[in-house]
């Protein structure tokens, strides 16, 4: 396609697509004119022509500022609202940006409080980053799926903007509740229900049914029970939509967490369902791994605890955390597979290998294996 049709695709779809947010609707029109979700020189080039034609047209407010998303906090009985924001556009992050204010300000963070706000970022971000990278990947998801992906996205801007300007914490509950509720649809509909019927019986609201409904299909999640259900309980019931309830701001805080956590455990799985091919792994001893963030890891074995649990044994390799690399051995709780990939890449492998060879020939790693079984 030359440049004068495309422009000219670009303007026709921009005119259909006036209802969606205008960093969405850019997306929308990639994937209608190249579809290419691998991201290479001849991807970018086509996304760089629609951002200029935008940046043509609607000047700088078409340009996207980074953020994939906005997290509320609270610190010492004040809200902040804590940008998540794409590191290739902004690479400073949004708790630095805090951090210096709030030594602007004055009021420099306790230890406490800077591990809860280190925290906070760091499950924001992976949460916030498999939102963000499901919607890049619109072939995984049916059109049921991406416009209640699409909604659930306003719930959660609307959860933290409802708070920031009118301090309507009930209405920010609602909407974090909702963006779990369209969440946890889009789970059901990628374990084999029809579209038609959620909605219907206990299919409808109540976010304890859902996952119950999900756990029938597989046990994965139960991870999500908790979560469920604590943020089901600032509500009661829907009904409690119509009514004024005694509510915090630090419940809408955490009802956004919650609902968070529902979002992102549900995306990285859907992610990661495609890449295995299948809705779980076995691990094989000597295998390697990744999960969700591209951690890479070598499978060495189970074990049991003193509670007869069966613990999964995975050596971290080339993690790195502030200018250092790490390589450590974590034990997990079985089962865990679901929560990574098989790695298949035989350079990878070759330099994964090569690694941990060096580790395991050392004396100091044999002690530590034994350790890790106390």
């Amino acid at each position: 396609m030359d440049d004068a049709t495309f422009f000219a695709e670009i303007e026709r779809l921009d005119a259909e697509m006036l209802a969606v947010p205008m960093e969405l609707r850019q997306l929308d029109i990639y994937h209608a004119l190249v579809g290419r979700e691998q991201r290479d020189e001849s991807a970018l080039e086509s996304f760089n022509k629609i951002s200029a034609w935008y940046l043509q047209r609607y000047g700088t407010q078409a340009k996207w500022d980074g953020v994939i998303g906005r997290q509320p906090l609270l610190l010492r009985g004040k809200l902040h609202v804590l940008e998540i924001r794409h590191s290739n556009v902004n690479p400073k992050s949004g708790l630095a940006d805090l951090l210096e204010t709030l030594q602007l300000e004055g009021n420099p963070t306790s230890p406490e409080e800077y591990r809860y706000l280190t925290m906070s970022f760091l499950e924001g971000t992976a949460d916030f980053s498999a939102l963000h990278n499901i919607e890049m990947r619109p072939s995984l998801l049916s059109p049921e799926q991406r416009s209640l992906l699409r909604r659930a996205w306003f719930d959660l801007k609307d959860a933290t903007a409802v708070i920031e300007s009118s301090s309507d914490v009930q209405g920010s509950i609602v909407h974090s509740h909702e963006a779990a509720e369209k969440f946890l649809k889009v789970a059901l509909i990628h374990e084999g229900y029809a579209f038609k019927e959620l909605g219907k019986g206990t299919l409808r609201h109540d976010l304890n049914n859902l996952i119950k409904a999900l756990v029938v299909k597989h046990s994965r999640y139960d991870f999500l029970k908790k979560p469920a259900k604590d943020l089901h309980s600032f509500l009661d019931s829907m009904s409690a939509r119509y009514t004024s309830l005694r509510r915090s701001l630090a419940d809408a805080v955490q009802a956004f967490r919650l609902a968070l956590h529902c979002v992102g455990f549900i995306a990285v799985q859907i992610e990661l369902d495609a890449e295995r091919g299948a809705r779980d792994l076995d691990f094989e001893l000597g295998h390697y791994y990744h999960d969700c963030t591209g951690r890479l890891y070598r499978f060495c074995g189970y074990e049991k605890n003193a509670q007869g649990e069966q613990l999964c044994r995975l050596f971290l390799l080339e993690a790195t955390e502030q200018g250092h690399t790490i390589d450590a051995l974590i034990t997990y709780k079985a089962p865990c597979g679901f929560h990574y990939a098989e790695i298949r890449d035989q350079q990878t492998i070759a330099r994964l290998e090569a690694r941990y060879s060096a580790y395991s020939l050392k004396r100091d790693f044999r002690a530590t294996l034994r350790a890790s079984k106390m």
